[in-house]
């Protein structure tokens, strides 16, 4: 008969291997997108309720309203995920235990006919009788040496009992931990799809408001669209202003090293410089895109625009030299940062607290956003560029 207990030990290690990772996706890593999503939710409320002094609906508000909906949408997504990787687990397990159950019948069987044996044996005295009918001391001693075999086998045979039956009990237990993980993640999906549906019907309200004055503010939106095309060309002239003196001013040997260090030390915190305004929002993306609010504008955004408590402070996102403190149109006061090969931009600043040629440190204060009772005011345009190249601040920035 086949050796059936070898088949304790394979169902687990394919399940060690294959248990948690559907899609490429693991259960941890489902579990960070949850933990981001719900920290951008968090975010989102605590930004809401610090701007709820606004005595009208704004746009600000609409598209943090809008970012909190597809974090949420996150967070079910990433349970569905959980849930599948657990049914997929449960429904391994149940193979599991199924064919534990089977080896463990069958070693059952096989000891059971090995006890009656050996007790038919004994009480026969077959053993004795065996061993003396050998034809020569070499033929007993083998037949001795069969019967020992003979034993240990069935002891063997008990011992794989013992270990299969715990085997089959630590499945079952660990069964149960994954049904009731599953019902606790359905019951959370649960609570997400409702908080998903009552923030879905803030949207809705928040944007009826905003539509009565839709005409108005698709032209605020032109109108603004405009001043930052304006603001976009000036910050463009003075990085090629910049770029140009870093080209062609003479540095000693030493503050030339220190130029590349600091180009360098930029380089490896792609994705870990800190936000640039704590519990900011992003609510315009890099890039031509639809507009977050009305639609069929597109907008061109050199940069990111981050929704800020009022009064909030700008921190500098890394070590560098203040290059330029200068004003934009529609944005208020800007400060311009060097680090290096590398520049970063922060507008509409209502105060600055830095002045041009300052060295300035990871996190240290450039100023602060407005302290406007309209959020719309309460937004923090910044921008990153890579000599006279602009670059993405969201795969820069530790979000």
């Amino acid at each position: 008969m086949r050796r059936l207990w070898v088949f304790t030990v394979i169902p687990a290690a394919i399940l060690a291997l294959t248990m948690g990772r559907v899609g490429g996706q693991t259960m941890q890593s489902l579990q960070e997108q949850i933990r981001q999503a719900q920290a951008e939710i968090v975010r989102c409320q605590t930004l809401l309720v610090k701007n709820q002094g606004d005595q009208k609906v704004t746009q600000t508000q609409l598209m943090v309203i809008g970012t909190k909906i597809e974090s949420r949408k996150q967070v079910v997504s990433s349970l569905e995920g959980q849930i599948a990787l657990l049914e997929k687990d449960i429904s391994s397990k149940n193979n599991t235990i199924g064919q534990l159950g089977h080896e463990l019948e069958e070693l059952k069987a096989e000891y059971a006919q090995m006890v009656r044996i050996a007790y038919k044996n004994y009480r026969l005295n077959n053993f004795a009788l065996f061993v003396f009918s050998a034809e020569d001391f070499n033929d007993a001693t083998r037949r001795i040496a069969f019967i020992d075999r003979y034993n240990r086998s069935r002891e063997q045979k008990a011992a794989q009992i013992d270990s299969l039956s715990l085997s089959l009990n630590t499945q079952v237990a660990d069964m149960k931990v994954r049904k009731t993980k599953l019902n606790q993640t359905k019951a959370e999906r649960g609570r997400e799809l409702a908080s998903l549906a009552d923030d879905q019907k803030t949207y809705e309200s928040s944007a009826a408001s905003l539509k009565a004055n839709e005409s108005k503010l698709r032209k605020e939106v032109s109108s603004r669209q405009a001043q930052i095309d304006r603001a976009q060309q000036q910050i463009r002239r003075i990085v090629a202003e910049e770029a140009h003196k870093a080209k062609t001013t003479k540095l000693s040997a030493a503050e030339e090293k220190e130029m590349v260090a600091l180009s360098g030390r930029f380089d490896q915190n792609m994705g870990r410089l800190p936000f640039p305004v704590s519990g900011g929002i992003i609510v315009d993306r890099y890039g031509t895109h639809a507009h977050p609010t009305q639609r069929g504008i597109k907008v061109n955004n050199p940069g990111i625009n981050i929704a800020a408590p009022r009064g909030a402070e700008v921190k500098c996102v890394f070590d560098g030299v203040v290059k330029r403190v200068f004003m934009l149109p529609g944005m208020s006061n800007s400060v311009m940062v060097g680090h290096g090969s590398y520049y970063t931009v922060y507008a509409n600043l209502a105060s600055v607290s830095v002045k041009q040629g300052d060295k300035v440190a990871t996190a240290q204060r450039l100023g602060a956003i407005a302290d406007s009772n309209d959020s719309d005011q309460c937004q923090l345009h910044f921008e990153m560029w890579r000599g006279l190249a602009s670059i993405d601040p969201m795969l820069w920035l530790n979000k």
